[in-house]
Parts: structure tokens; sequence; C-alpha cells
């Protein structure tokens, strides 16, 4: 039988979940009965499969003991790669000395560790050929074909020039043994054809002799390069079992997370010391993008290690990154701590899934297992675990902070999800089905909560918190009531302590830009009417003008009854929840809401309905809230503070311009450096205005008391100053960071011949100190509006002077400032050479 035929003939008989006739495994492989049917004997006399059954006969693929013992040493062998495994252990199985293998895939995605296990496997198994393990890179000869024939085949005395002996090649040293030959494609056409001839004969003839040499080898081979493209085309054919590895980055999360987790343990036993990692950096790791893949990964954890070993000395144990609580531990005795499953608990769960008749059962079933199984497995230090029950309780805590919601259930999420989500997230999609039109709301919740959760386990998730969340959201609200709201959290705030008080899941919302457009509500809100029946009625309260326009675009997409209230406040959307709870008719709460509530349609197409100040900072939105905070101690009551990205101020100045009356309620612009001025609004640069404070009382008027003025001056003067600065800092050490950033500014002045002045200089500290944690932090970027290639300070080209002075400060933290930092600091430096 060819090797083709037996592949072809196992792949069908595993995608049979039931026994096959003859015929069937006859057609799926278009050869005939009667060859078919000594082909599958063949199969049958080898043990790769059953026979069942007379006239017809039926037949199986026969169980076969998993190489556990081996293979799953490979992060994968369960997962990504585990189809990939399984072809290589048919492949070095089949009689009588197994087939040849080219393992493929990216550098560092681990073909060398591979074919290891794959000659430790044979050696397990008691396999012939397994003597020995011989490996050759063939990309260090590839200059010279034909040193490189002559290490292969080996030679004659007299071959060639300097041949003073006979040396045997690596083909005959490995007979009865395993030789893996990496890079493969780096082989001449001839030697690729000399090698084909060999695995079709078995013989070779070594170079200067004419007599062939028999050897028995076990051959493996792998290339980084598309194999069709770069192997000879009857070499290429020759090998049978083709097997493809994933990178890095295309494995599961679960995986990089164990693949972490296993090479931070190394290090752990190396040092013998535990490590406790920074959840930052450990995202980073399992994150991480580059071609060198799980070899790359590696030399990152080492030069992670050696730097903080270089930096603090070990008492207990290794930090690696700021110290924080939310640290992961490592520990060289502890490689499993990620992922701990058994045989047996797979195969409860997965029964209680197949077994459980509805939902209801399959939740008590579900409630058992986790009581009773559970408590066996050490899995609290889990990644997995720890993330996804942060999360849950955070948007708990959002959406519905009641005590009807335990944290029993949502840990039993996060350990099920960590165990079992790469096994059985697809099992769910029937389930998922029944609860969505059985439980609509409870599956809405659901997936609310698991929002944020990483995708590839964001389903599992969802359905197993729908399952535990039935009967405890109830189903009988009739209609659907949301709460809009400009702000980040204003809505949901309210939400928040509204479903709290009901007790009770009444309430979504959506939190809106305070730029956002009627338009882009209007969308938001469709989005959210999508996905629930809205043939009894929706509730709306928010915070914006424009209810006609509204309502009007609105109502077409909902089948029953819409009422809008244009006053969202806590009090009211308690009314409104107690209401909807009460069972009210849908023109009963309309009623109760003329009478009780002041409500009323404002046409206001503006910035903000309110009177207001606007605060936004170049250095970032952390700045302009700080600046907020102590603004709003002395500001009048009667005034909003609007805080903007440096980016949203630029823009709504751009639409000031072009509308009449966009800003007709904001009484003054404050910020941290100049803008265009050319518009009637007052604006405060407060690194100048702190320079000289005379013009403040104009700009301040009937906005704060002119008593409290001069407070709140020295206030800003403390914030701006050096001490204020290491309030700011969030991790980074501040006494390190100014040191490095003096140095930056003394180079910046020597550099582009300038002269900053004090308040400059506190400017500069506290923005590059805030942009580099940004950094750290993987900050949003934004484009450049200009090339920096050509941006000057006083003559001297901006882009290539800044990159060498930042270029210690980017070595020292590992880090890479955008251009759209580097701009943002020419914007600040090229006010100082004007």
């Amino acid at each position: 039988m060819r090797q083709e035929t037996y592949y072809q003939l196992i792949d069908v008989l595993k995608k049979c979940a039931n026994p096959v006739t003859t015929i069937e495994v006859a057609k799926a492989v278009n050869l005939s009965r009667s060859v078919t049917s000594l082909y599958l004997n063949e199969l049958l006399e080898r043990g790769d499969v059953v026979q069942t059954g007379s006239k017809p006969v039926y037949w199986q693929l026969a169980k076969q003991d998993e190489p556990t013992e081996i293979f799953d040493q490979y992060i994968g062998y369960r997962g990504s790669a585990r189809s990939a495994i399984e072809r290589c252990v048919s492949a070095v199985m089949y009689p009588p000395n197994g087939l040849p293998i080219l393992l493929n895939g990216e550098s560092g995605v681990g073909k060398s560790y591979l074919a290891r296990l794959i000659y430790d496997f044979l050696k397990q198994k008691r396999l012939p050929g397994a003597n020995q393990f011989f490996t050759f890179n063939c990309a260090d000869y590839a200059n010279n074909p034909e040193l490189l024939s002559s290490i292969l085949f080996g030679y004659t005395k007299g071959a060639f020039t300097g041949a003073e002996h006979d040396k045997k090649g690596l083909l005959e040293q490995a007979n009865h043994s395993v030789l893996f030959l990496d890079e493969v494609h780096r082989l001449s056409y001839e030697n690729q054809e000399k090698l084909f001839q060999f695995m079709d004969t078995g013989y070779f003839r070594p170079m200067g002799e004419e007599k062939q040499i028999h050897s028995q080898v076990r051959l493996l081979f792998a290339t980084t390069e598309k194999p069709d493209k770069v192997l000879l085309p009857t070499f290429y054919r020759r090998i049978a079992a083709i097997v493809e590895l994933p990178s890095y980055k295309t494995r599961p999360i679960g995986e990089r997370i164990e693949l972490v987790a296993h090479l931070l343990a190394k290090e752990s036993a190396k040092i013998q010391h535990p490590i406790k990692i920074n959840k930052v950096v450990y995202d980073e790791l399992i994150n991480l993008d580059e071609e060198g893949n799980v070899g790359s990964l590696s030399n990152r954890i080492l030069l992670l290690c050696a730097d903080a070993l270089r930096e603090n000395l070990i008492e207990d144990t290794l930090w690696i990154g700021q110290p924080s609580t939310s640290a992961i531990t490592i520990t060289g005795d502890n490689q499993q701590i990620f992922k701990q499953r058994s045989d047996e608990l797979t195969q409860n769960f997965q029964q209680i899934l197949e077994v459980s008749d509805d939902v209801p059962s399959m939740k008590e079933n579900l409630l058992q297992y986790c009581y009773h199984f559970l408590p066996e497995l050490d899995i609290q230090y889990s990644f997995v675990y720890q993330d996804i029950v942060n999360q849950l309780k955070s948007k708990r805590k959002r959406y519905l902070n009641h005590h009807k919601i335990q944290d029993d259930i949502l840990e039993y999420v996060a350990h099920l999800t960590d165990l079992f989500a790469d096994s059985y997230s697809n099992r769910l999609n029937e389930l998922i089905l029944t609860i969505k039109q059985k439980y609509p709301r409870t599956y809405l919740f659901s997936k609310k909560l698991s929002e944020d959760i990483n995708y590839e386990y964001r389903e599992f998730s969802e359905s197993m918190l729908s399952i535990f969340l039935v009967d405890i959201i109830s189903e009988n609200i009739s209609y659907q009531a949301l709460l809009v709201a400009h702000g980040e959290n204003t809505a949901s705030s309210i939400q928040s302590v509204v479903n709290e008080l009901c007790g009770e899941y009444v309430f979504d919302a959506i939190n809106m830009p305070l730029t956002a457009s009627i338009k882009d509500i209007i969308n938001k809100v469709k989005e959210w009417l999508a996905e629930r029946d809205t043939s009894q009625g929706v509730i709306m309260l928010v915070d914006m003008g424009s209810l006609t326009q509204l309502y009007k675009n609105l109502k077409p997409q909902i089948l029953g009854k819409l009422l809008v209230i244009n006053n969202l406040t806590t009090s009211y959307a308690l009314e409104i929840g107690q209401q909807i709870l009460n069972n009210q008719l849908f023109n009963n709460i309309v009623k109760i809401s003329e009478k009780n509530f002041k409500t009323q349609i404002q046409y206001f197409e503006g910035f903000a309905v309110e009177k207001n100040i606007i605060i936004s900072s170049i250095s970032g939105t952390d700045v302009a809230n700080e600046i907020k905070q102590i603004l709003q101690k002395y500001v009048f009551s009667d005034i909003k503070l609007i805080v903007l990205k440096y980016t949203d101020l630029l823009e709504t100045l751009n639409r000031s311009k072009e509308e009449d009356g966009y800003l007709k309620e904001t009484s003054l612009i404050i910020t941290t450096s100049y803008i265009d001025n050319s518009f009637a609004i007052p604006y405060i640069n407060l690194l100048d205005a702190l320079g000289d404070t005379s013009g403040w009382a104009n700009s301040l008027t009937n906005l704060i008391h002119k008593n409290s003025l001069e407070k709140m001056i020295n206030e800003y003067i403390h914030f701006f100053s050096r001490e204020g600065l290491s309030e700011k800092l969030e991790f980074l050490n501040p006494s390190v960071i100014i040191k490095q950033i003096d140095l930056i500014l003394e180079q910046i002045e020597r550099r582009f011949d300038i002269k900053l002045e004090i308040k400059m200089k506190f400017n500069l500290m506290m923005h590059m100190a805030l942009l580099i944690e940004r950094t750290i932090l993987g900050a949003e970027d934004y484009e450049v509006p200009t090339s920096l290639n050509e941006l000057k300070i006083n003559d001297k080209l901006y882009y290539p002077n800044i990159k060498v002075i930042l270029s210690n400060i980017e070595q020292f933290y590992r880090i890479e400032i955008s251009n759209w930092e580097l701009y943002v600091v020419y914007e600040i430096l090229s006010t100082v050479s004007k």
C-alpha cells in the first residue's frame, strides 16, 4: 500500500463517527471495493482498524493509547498542534521503519524541539531505528554543496584533495537511528536528488566509492520556507508527512500563557527564587509578535530576568517590572499552575454538557460539579482565571452590583473557562441558541458582563455565565429600558445604582463621548435595539437635546411604543425602574412621567447645553483631569467642566470656526500649551499664565469668586512643580526618571541652541515623564500631520537629533517613542525657539 493511500484511509475513518462499510470507504477514497478491502485488511493486521459484523463488514479506527508521557511536553499538543503531532506519530509508527517527516513553520516555532520529542517517543515505544539522534543544519555548508555532500554521504580516501582517509557520512552513522536535517531547503538540487534516491531505495554511494552502502535511517526534515516552492519536486513528493506548526502569535491565548509561564518557571528554577512579574509586562509577553516566535520569547524572558537581577538584590522574590498588586507569581517547582486538567474532570464536564435535558438541569449539574471538583484544583494563580474573575466582578459592579450574583458564580465561570474553553467552545453553539430564545435578558446581561474578556475565551464565558444566571436574571420585564449620557461613566454609574436599588437588571446604559454628534448617538442606540425585542415598548432617559430628531430616527426600528425622557438623573431612573418592575402599562408610565418629571424638548445643536469650561492638555487627559479637579474646588457650581483630548480640542476649535454658535455656552478654555486664539472665547495657557497671573482675574470673571483666585493659583503652581510630578507618576521611580529627563533637557538645549525657562522645564519634565509612562503602557498613537524629517528648530533638523537624544532612555526602558509623541515635543519646543 502506498503511503498516500494509507493516510487517505486513516483520514476517512477518522472523520467517521460510526463504523462504515467497505463500499462507503471505497467511495470516499475513489477505489474499487476489492482493492479497498485488501488495504483495509492490511490495516487490520497492523492493528490500525477494528472489524465488526459480517455481510456487511464494518470498519473503524482502533483506539490507541495516547503518547502523553512524551508529547504532553509540547505545549499545544492538546490544542493547536494536536493534529500535527498525531500526524507525526502515525508517520513514525508506519512499518517497517517509519515515513519521512517534514516539519514546516516559521523560525522559532519549535521544529527542533518537536524532532527531539519524536526521537524520545520512538525510544519510549521501543520502536526500531532509535539508537541515536543525529542532527545537522544544512545551512551551515549551503555555500559549499560538495562539502555538504561529503558530510551527508561520506567519502573514500583520495576522493578529492585533502581526503586522506575514509570518512563515514551521516547517513551511514545514523544506521538504525534518527537523522534530523534542519533547513533542508538549503540543500542543492543535486544533493536533494541523491537523498531522494536513498529514501527510495535505502542505498547511497559515498563520494569516490562505486559500491553502494545500505542504511536504515529514520529521516526528519525541517524548513522555514514553503516546501513546494523551494524543494525539488521529486524530493518533495517523496515526503509523505508534511507537518505545519503554528507561529506563536497564531496560537490560542491559553497556549501563549502556558509558554510564558513555562519559560518563566525554568528561569525561576535556575535562579532558585520565585518570580513575580508585573501584569503589564506579562501581557506584552503574551501578545509578543516577533519573527523569532518562541525563540524570541525565550530570549526576551532571559533578558528581563537578567535586567531584574541587575537592578534588584534578591531577598526572596525576583520582581520583573514595577511591583504591583496584580502581579503574576511563578515558581520553578510549579510549572503547571496555569493549567491543571485531568481526563476524569474533562470527561465529567463533557458528560454534563451532553446528557443535561434542559438549561436549568444543566445549571444544577454544573453547580454540583464545580462544588465537588473545582476545590481540588490549584489554579488560583492562573492568569486566565484572575483576568476573567476581575473582569466579571468589575462589570457586575457596573451593571448590577447586587448580592443575587454571588462571587462563587463568577469564580466558577472563570475556573471552567480556564480549564475547558479551548476544547468545548464549539459544543456550546446549540446551547447558546436555546438560551437566546428562552432567556434573552439573561443572555444579553451575560454578554455585557463578558464583553471585555479576551475574544478567545469570551464565547465560552458568555455560555457558562448564561447558564449560571438562569432564574437569577428576571425574564418577566416587558419593556426595554436604556440610559444614554455624555461622559465616560455617567450613564453606567446611574445604571449601577438604579439596578442595585431595584434588585434587578432593568436598565442598560450607553456612555457617549462629550463630542458625539446626535448621529453618533442614534447609530449606537440602533446597535443596542438590534439585539432586543422591542415589541412591548422602549423607554429611554437621555441627557441631550434634539429629541425630535432622536425620536424620528429610532421609532421606525422599534416595533412597539417609544418614550424618550430628556432628563437623566438617578431619581428619575429609579422611578421609571420601579414602574417597570410593578408591571405598569406603558401608557401609565408615560402619564406618570409627564406628571412627575419636568421633561421638555430642547432644540440645541451645539457643543454642550450648559455653561462650561473646556480643559485640555497636550500632555494627555491625566493632566487635564488633575487641572479639572483643582478648578472644581473654586468654580461656581453651575459651570460644567469638560475635559477633552488635545486632538479633540483642536477638532472642536476647527468646527467652531465653521458653525456659528457652536461654542456659545463655553466661557473659557484652559490648556497647557499655545493654541490658535483667533476665536472670541477667552483662553488661559496655564504654564504661560503662571509666570504672569495678572490676566487671570479678567478671564475668570463670573466663573469663580475673586477671593479664591490666589489660592487656586498657588495650587496650580504646586501641581506644576517637581513635587507635583512625583504625585502624577503611577509606577515609574520619580527620582530616577527626573534625573534622566534632566539630562535630556540639557542635551536639547545644547543641540538646538535654546534656553528653557524654569516653567518650560517643568512643563517638559512632566510631559516627558508621562510620555515615557504612556509609551510603556502602550498609549494610543495618532497620525502625524506633517513630515518629521522636514521639521527644524533654529535651523537644525529636529527628527534625527531628537532620536539621538532619546535613544538612551528608549534603550533603558525597552520602548520606542511614537512619531506622534515626538511631534508633540516638537510643538512644545518650537514655541521656545520662536
